[in-house]
């Protein structure tokens, strides 16, 4: 991926974690697999040049679905003719994301997820020592988890050990994305023994990712999310506040709009 910026949005990703907190489905992550889909019978070049046709709509802003979805065919197609290419199945994971977390229907949705699961582990396949396979992985099973709630609280441990891993790699990938999903994961899931929640160990990583990049707005939403759950609401008002006066991030315009919304309900909940 060289110096992409890779920024599918994390709300649909962490907002499952809520309703885990009552769920607990049977079924394994482990077992994700897709209808198998035989290489495109294209050369590598046309493949290459796909990849970039699909990116290119993926970069465009703001975002929409229709666009995306195109970007993610052409991003899915290209990662399965090159289907050794390290960065070409990371790229269509966190694109697929996107098309998941947004999707219209169930079907979809859950779709989209699975295919972003199957391409991120096979991305880890490639490069074991590479964040963006781990961390396009737990966020595909965040959004398949909430498509299809039969998965439950089994997906939470998936998450934690890929998002560990990723932060062990790289924690500064997307803008410290996985300290702020595994924060985000500490934030909303029940306490031991029922799962591995814990406010205070949220906060930590929700601090650390704010220290990176103190600039980034959707850190702060899960920040002032881990002060309330603790009870420093004041702490809580500012860090929302700064998401407020935040100017739209260049490469998430469509996804600025939805922090401050994001920031706006919060807020109603600390008065």
């Amino acid at each position: 991926m060289g110096n992409r910026q890779l920024s599918a949005r994390r709300r649909s990703a962490l907002g499952v974690l809520a309703f885990l907190l009552a769920v607990s489905g049977c079924k394994s992550v482990r077992s994700v697999r897709v209808e198998p889909k035989p290489p495109l019978a294209i050369r590598t070049s046309q493949a290459e040049k796909m990849r970039q046709q699909g990116w290119a709509l993926w970069a465009q802003q703001p975002r929409n679905l229709a666009r995306v979805t195109d970007a993610a065919r052409m991003l899915e197609q290209a990662a399965r003719a090159i289907p050794d290419n390290y960065d070409a199945q990371c790229e269509a994971a966190a694109v697929l994301s996107f098309v998941s977390e947004n999707g219209t229907t169930a079907d979809v949705r859950r779709n989209t997820a699975k295919s972003g699961i199957v391409l991120a582990r096979r991305a880890q396949q490639l490069k074991p020592n590479g964040a963006a396979g781990y961390y396009w992985y737990a966020i595909n099973i965040g959004l398949l988890a909430d498509s299809d709630r039969s998965y439950g609280l089994k997906a939470v441990g998936e998450m934690k050990s890929a998002l560990e891993r990723a932060i062990e790699i790289d924690e500064r990938i997307d803008y410290a994305g996985p300290l702020r999903t595994l924060g985000i994961l500490y934030l909303r899931t029940p306490a031991p023994p029922v799962s591995i929640g814990s406010s205070r160990k949220g906060l930590r990583l929700l601090q650390r990712a704010v220290l990176l990049f103190p600039d980034y707005p959707e850190n702060y939403i899960y920040l002032a999310e881990a002060l309330h759950a603790v009870g420093r609401n004041d702490e809580a008002h500012e860090a929302l506040q700064k998401v407020l006066d935040a100017r739209p991030w260049p490469d998430r315009q469509f996804e600025s709009g939805q922090w401050k919304a994001d920031a706006q309900k919060l807020l109603q909940k600390l008065k």
